[in-house]
């Protein structure tokens, strides 16, 4: 198995330039950890096989849109080297200065439904109701060999573009981090190599689209190896994604991908449960930065 992490990317943002009085980084870091680490991410009802969370977040950002700042950490949950789940911890004072909310944000990238274990204390729970599903690039080049690969997907991921829209009518262009979030070479099975893609906004650093381009077995062919691809959804708000120009995912035209708000903003969900997001508990603030 071969895992890379893209450490360039975790200094995207430069969290020793925190306003004065927000808590250290070591904190934030060990408060995002600990919540990651109280879930159990299960391939099966029974809850008897596990996903493995990667210790090292994969991410670090910010977003600066709202009353306070929101910091977070994107971590991923493995089988056997490849991720099956992705999911955003960040954090927010809030109004109360002594209080700070603690958000969860997950999107299953698993091809099965998976079976996740929230923790008792969580406002809400996180029941996807089915896997993904990623498309054949029919015009891709053929897979190449050894290294060449990772130089193949990031051609891949530029062919993509991407917008998102406020619920106030407010757009912005998404931008493609030219690294990929993570990469990775399973151990067999379906998957030969496959990268973890994020396209963000100016108004921030939070991944707001995901893309997971893999080299994977064509349906028709259990031997050869041919490039697929999905756009996920990691954002509240409405999203266009276009492959070459061409527009090819849409929340704004199809109802399944909508990111649907409930119980006043703290629970945002598609349809299928495939992505969350939720305000999951208040906290006593954390300690100031001395």
């Amino acid at each position: 198995m071969l895992v890379r992490l893209s450490l360039a990317l975790l200094a995207v943002v430069n969290f020793a330039s925190m306003a004065d009085g927000e808590p250290p980084v070591v904190e934030l870091l060990k408060l995002h950890t600990s919540e990651a680490e109280a879930y159990r991410m299960c391939r099966d009802a029974a809850h008897q096989e596990s996903l493995e969370l990667n210790p090292k977040p994969v991410f670090n950002w910010t977003n600066l849109v709202g009353e306070h700042t929101q910091y977070g950490h994107l971590f991923v949950w493995l089988h056997r080297g490849r991720p099956e789940v992705i999911g955003t911890i960040f954090s927010t004072r809030m109004s109360d200065a002594a209080k700070r909310k603690v958000v969860h944000e997950f999107h299953t990238l698993a091809t099965r439904q998976l079976f996740p274990v929230t923790p008792s204390g969580s406002n809400y729970q996180w029941l996807p109701e089915r896997g993904i599903e990623l498309a054949p690039l029919d015009d891709a080049p053929a897979v190449a060999a050894g290294g060449q690969r990772q130089s193949q997907m990031r051609s891949l991921a530029r062919t993509y573009s991407a917008s998102s829209r406020s619920r106030e009518g407010k757009t912005w262009e998404l931008k493609l981090l030219p690294t990929p979030l993570f990469t990775y070479e399973p151990e067999g099975g379906e998957v030969l190599a496959g990268g973890l893609f994020a396209l963000i906004s100016s108004a921030g650093t939070d991944p707001e689209v995901l893309l997971l381009i893999e080299a994977r077995h064509p349906a028709s062919d259990d031997k050869a190896w041919a490039w697929h691809s999905a756009a996920l959804r990691f954002s509240d708000k409405d999203l266009s994604v276009k492959r070459n120009g061409k527009l090819v995912w849409s929340s704004e035209t199809d109802e399944s991908k909508h990111g649907d708000i409930n119980a006043s903003y703290t629970l945002i969900q598609t349809p299928d449960k495939t992505y969350t997001c939720y305000h999951s508990r208040t906290i006593a603030e954390l300690p100031d930065a001395p």
